[in-house]
């Protein structure tokens, strides 16, 4: 069997050291990335091939929807798997939708990321079971059921504003303007009919986004 090369972004070193440990178990799989920078990751994918990335949703200075856009850009064919330790029935069923191939909470055993890599080194998909047959069966009601009128990167301001950063420090982390994010702010209360950051708090909390 042909050695596959795998990459660990996520913005905690211990997970990522544990996740490497656990794959080292498998002498087919080659973990040639450990970071969490997102400019190394691109410029590794674009010169060399990769199977899979190991992904978290929640990055530094970007998000996980909008860097798996980028890796498939560069990338079509390389597997994306998802790590969140946020709202599985919420970002799951998003996951399916933004094109990853699998999703693993982090609330789970490490044995679950394990069994997820394998599963999709082999060709199939990782998600939830009941995400999975929702989304199989009844896409419409699993659309239905994200009642959340955000994009996914209003999401991550949103998760920054209740956070308590501000409009510059958000413009910073995500490489916009303070514009944007103004207007981003805009959209989000707007949408969510919230008039506060604290009304911004209590929603975040209600959907386990914080």
């Amino acid at each position: 069997m042909k050695t596959a090369s795998v990459i660990i972004m996520d913005e905690h070193p211990l997970i990522r050291m544990s996740i490497e440990v656990l794959l080292k178990n498998n002498k087919n799989i080659n973990v040639v990335l450990n970071t969490d920078d997102g400019h190394k990751v691109l410029s590794y994918i674009r010169k060399h091939n990769v199977e899979l990335v190991i992904l978290d949703i929640e990055l530094p200075n970007s998000d996980g929807f909008t860097f798996l856009k980028r890796i498939k850009e560069i990338r079509p064919n390389t597997q994306v798997l998802f790590l969140s330790s946020k709202s599985e029935s919420f970002y799951a069923g998003r996951a399916i939708r933004a094109g990853a191939n699998g999703f693993v909470s982090k609330k789970t055993d490490l044995n679950e990321i394990y069994n997820a890599v394998e599963m999709l080194l082999a060709g199939y998909s990782f998600f939830p079971s009941e995400i999975l047959i929702q989304f199989n069966q009844f896409p419409r009601r699993l659309r239905e059921r994200d009642d959340m009128p955000l994009s996914n990167r209003e999401v991550t301001v949103l998760r920054y504003l209740a956070n308590g950063l501000s409009n510059k420090e958000i413009a910073k982390q995500l490489l916009l303007s303070n514009k944007t994010i103004s207007a981003h702010k805009s959209n989000i209360f707007s949408k969510l009919g919230v008039h506060s950051i604290v009304e911004l708090i209590d929603y975040a909390k209600a959907h386990e986004l914080l």
